[in-house]
């Protein structure tokens, strides 16, 4: 028997009924509108009570912690964006990841020649591939740090990348933050170790081919992004590939497609599974986070949504951004998913929020033990009573 399963497929739409093709819907159709959005940042900002800055990242202990934003937009090009940090340049941080796996399969490279495609329950800065034992000769995910750094191998020229991202983000000025770059790649020496780690299994053939791709993912980190920047790029992956407002193809639909699954499986590292449940039920919840505080959420064919928030809990998953995915999903999602009864939701919502403060607040209680600087924290002062900590 031949393995062709195409043959098959044609076969099969000979008996299908199509129905009449409708168009993506609009934000206006969606019920979204500024005053829907502002609610759920408003209720967001009251839940993300606690939270701590990437402080491992000198230059991101420097960000404004009470900055907060929210950006939405459709496939048609409309867009609502809130929030008082909505105008400034953000590090992409992990948020760049979906890009550079994307950008790597539009280069050519096989996809396993970069990663396998299976989530672990490891934090985002570990993989296998760093036990020598197992003979590993690629990481685990795309999406992990190991992954990503396997994607910006295929980076030959940064130019290129940056082209790349202009494309999708729709900025023609689109550069590096300098300042996070040198920070990030002078102290960095986890993500320096994986990329020897890379050199040794073989994915690189020599030390310079790790060193350059370390060095391109950081810069790749280090993009300086505004939410509405941001949203464009996510749009771009609902579509399919196609840039919004313009139709232009950025990326064919299968490598978006195997960009799309990473983050079904591993978008928010140890807490994907946890917030695929409480965010989307049924659905896969196609999110990625970065420590620089952004979250993306992608919904394929309707839209996508952007939040940040530089405050963080020790997943490295921003807070607020967590919080607002609940109700911003639930908004941009199309009718017939099944989704947790509200009174279900509620009672893990409420567990979560018990136990991420105590989990988060414990964190803090060290740092002050430390005599870290408040302003890299966001603090209960209750909590930290409880804990034996003024």
């Amino acid at each position: 028997m031949k393995l062709d399963v195409s043959v098959l497929l044609k076969e099969l739409s000979k008996s299908r009924i199509v129905a009449d093709t409708q168009k993506a819907p609009s934000l206006d159709a969606l019920g979204v509108t500024k005053k829907s959005v502002c609610s759920i940042g408003e209720w967001s900002r009251a839940m993300a009570s606690y939270g701590i800055l990437a402080s491992y990242i000198p230059e991101l202990k420097k960000v404004n912690k009470d900055l907060t934003a929210i950006a939405v937009g459709d496939t048609l090009g409309n867009k609502v964006v809130i929030g008082d940090g909505s105008k400034i340049k953000i590090s992409a941080q992990s948020v760049i990841k979906p890009f550079l796996y994307l950008y790597a399969l539009e280069s050519g490279a096989p996809a396993k020649s970069i990663s396998g495609i299976e989530p672990t329950a490891m934090p985002f800065n570990t993989d296998r591939i760093l036990r020598p034992e197992l003979q590993m000769k690629v990481p685990d995910h795309p999406l992990n740090n190991a992954g990503a750094i396997s994607s910006a191998g295929e980076i030959k020229d940064f130019s290129d990348f940056i082209a790349f991202m202009k494309k999708a983000t729709g900025n023609l000025n689109l550069g590096v933050l300098e300042n996070v770059f040198e920070s990030e790649f002078k102290s960095n020496n986890n993500n320096r170790a994986i990329a020897s780690r890379l050199v040794a299994s073989g994915r690189f053939k020599s030390a310079k081919e790790g060193e350059e791709a370390y060095a391109n993912y950081t810069k790749a980190c280090s993009l300086g992004l505004t939410v509405g920047e941001v949203l464009n790029a996510a749009v771009s992956l609902s579509t399919g590939g196609l840039s919004v407002p313009e139709g232009k193809r950025i990326a064919k639909t299968g490598n978006v497609i195997r960009v799309l699954s990473a983050m079904n499986t591993y978008g928010l590292y140890e807490q994907s599974g946890l917030f695929s449940l409480m965010v989307s039920g049924s659905r896969a919840n196609t999110a990625k986070s970065g420590v620089s505080g952004l979250i993306i959420n992608v919904n394929p064919g309707v839209g996508a949504f952007v939040t940040y928030s530089p405050l963080l809990n020790l997943e490295g998953n921003s807070v607020y951004g967590l919080y607002a995915m609940i109700p911003l999903n639930d908004l941009l999602a199309l009718p017939g998913g099944m989704r947790l009864e509200e009174d279900d939701l509620n009672s893990m919502l409420v567990e979560y929020h018990r136990e991420e403060r105590m989990k988060v607040h414990a964190e803090i209680a060290l740092l002050i033990h430390r005599k870290e600087n408040p302003s890299v924290f966001r603090a209960d002062s209750k909590i930290l009573r409880k804990l034996g900590k003024k």
